[in-house]
């Protein structure tokens, strides 16, 4: 009986002792820390402070969070490098992108005034005075470019001035016959005096050229517009004078 009783106490024993050793140890989940070589140091960081490395495992002393083992690997990184382990990126949720060179583009909403270049802005006006039959520029927003008729015109000075060039025309048709160098160059005077008494006027050298030929006044003249741009501003309407303005 106590030989049986003692083979019983022995058989116990050693199964403890065969189970203890077989057992494998607990998962800690920190593999990287198993793998440190022996004889070097193990050191724990923060995966959110990797600022943080401290030689034992415990808790940040910022945020709290269980340290993680710090990656053997960040010997052979540069001073501005840093590297985190598996863990610790997915834990951080780092993105990352390849670097390119491209514009940046921003919206950024502001408050001001939008208003027009002075410096652009220019005045048409009449150059004579008379009355409006008939405006071409009409609205205002609309695009003139240089030499665009704006204006039909019936203006009793320009048809004084036309009557002048007629009369200057004939007498200097007449002074080819006169035998009087003085004669003849002073009635040519005469004629490219009314000439550019119209040319001042507003009228252009093609409608100096067209009443000489026709042989008498017109009672309507058309005025062209001697710049380009949009109208931003009229006051002329038709039946009346008076300027238009216009943006160059």
């Amino acid at each position: 009986m106590g030989l049986t009783l003692i083979v019983i106490v022995a058989f116990q024993v050693g199964y403890a002792v065969k189970g203890f050793r077989g057992s494998s140890p607990p998962d800690t989940g920190h593999d990287d820390a198993s793998a440190a070589s022996e004889g070097e140091q193990q050191w724990w960081t923060c995966s959110m402070h990797p600022q943080i490395r401290q030689p034992k495992q415990g808790k940040c002393p910022i945020c709290f969070m269980d340290l993680i083992p710090a990656s053997s690997a960040e010997a052979a990184i540069g001073e501005r490098q840093i590297s985190f382990s598996t863990a610790a990126v997915k834990l951080m949720e780092i993105e990352t992108t390849p670097v390119e060179r491209k514009f940046v583009e921003a919206e950024i909403r502001m408050v001001g005034k939008v208003d027009y270049d002075e410096t652009r802005v220019k005045n048409i006006t009449a150059w004579v005075p008379g009355r409006i039959d008939r405006l071409f520029v009409d609205f205002t927003g609309i695009t003139v470019n240089k030499g665009d008729h704006m204006v039909e015109l019936y203006s009793p000075e320009l048809i004084g001035a036309q009557a002048e060039l007629l009369q200057a025309l004939r007498a200097a048709g007449n002074a080819k016959t006169a035998t009087s160098d003085l004669v003849k160059r002073t009635t040519l005077a005469t004629l490219e005096a009314a000439r550019d008494k119209l040319r001042l006027l507003g009228l252009t050298d093609e409608q100096i050229g067209e009443i000489e030929r026709s042989g008498k006044p017109v009672n309507h003249i058309t005025i062209y517009s001697p710049m380009g741009g949009i109208v931003i501003h009229k006051n002329a309407t038709e039946g009346l004078l008076a300027p238009i303005r216009a943006e160059s």
